[in-house]
């Protein structure tokens, strides 16, 4: 729900008679009344995501809910968010944590403008992953892409919601910014599992031992030859 300073306090009252709901239907039609964002369209609707990939902080919070209830409304900036658990599907695979998330965010003079909309729609048809956006930034002043990568618990929480949804490669034109005179394409570039940061930390400390026996190794065969007598018959 937006929450311009100016309409703050009737946003607020919206998101609290918004969270007593326990009805998907009812839910679905506050969502097409009031969300901001594309879900809207779909009732608020998101498509299926392991809890993992979620903000940290809204993690327990969803965790807690049984299907129907909604979580108290959330803070994020600019406005207020609230989420409806619907269903629960246990995969039976492990869960994975992940350490680090890496995107880029492009910056659409115009807002939520037909114009702005168009371009972002335009860059879409160039792009396929994150380092493509340099190409469509090229010339312009640097500020107008930014390119991220931070643990999930320092992520912005709009921004962390958004890339929820997201695989690598995908993007979100969900948000705005400098008080929607932006639109943000925001594109998830990868996210790095914690398990895997920790295998890459020990084929570093290998490959490491690995130099210095093989230095050892190189260091003996040389004091052999020296120390070595030929003689010949």
């Amino acid at each position: 729900i937006p929450a311009p300073p100016h309409r703050a306090a009737e946003a607020a009252r919206i998101a609290e008679r918004i969270s007593q709901t326990r009805s998907v239907d009812q839910f679905s039609a506050f969502a097409r009344q009031y969300s901001a964002t594309p879900s809207r369209d779909q009732g608020g609707r998101l498509p299926w995501t392991p809890v993992e990939q979620l903000p940290p902080a809204i993690q327990p919070l969803i965790m807690a809910l049984a299907p129907g209830e909604v979580t108290a409304p959330l803070p994020i900036p600019g406005g207020i968010a609230l989420f409806q658990l619907r269903d629960i599907e246990e995969t039976g695979r492990p869960r994975r944590e992940y350490s680090a998330i890496d995107y880029a965010a492009y910056y659409i003079p115009g807002g939520r403008s037909p114009e702005a909309l168009a371009r972002a729609a335009e860059i879409r048809t160039q792009v396929d992953r994150c380092d493509d956006l340099y190409g469509v930034a090229k010339g312009q002043p640097e500020q107008v892409l930014s390119r991220v990568t931070k643990a999930p618990a320092e992520i912005p929480q709009d921004i962390a919601i958004e890339l929820a949804k997201l695989d690598p490669g995908e993007v979100s034109t969900a948000l705005t910014g400098s008080d929607g005179r932006t639109l943000v394409f925001l594109m998830l570039c990868s996210r790095t599992a914690a398990v895997n940061q920790e295998a890459d930390r020990d084929q570093v400390v290998g490959a490491l031992r690995q130099n210095q026996l093989q230095g050892y190794s190189d260091q003996l065969l040389e004091q052999l030859r020296a120390d070595a007598r030929i003689s010949r018959q």
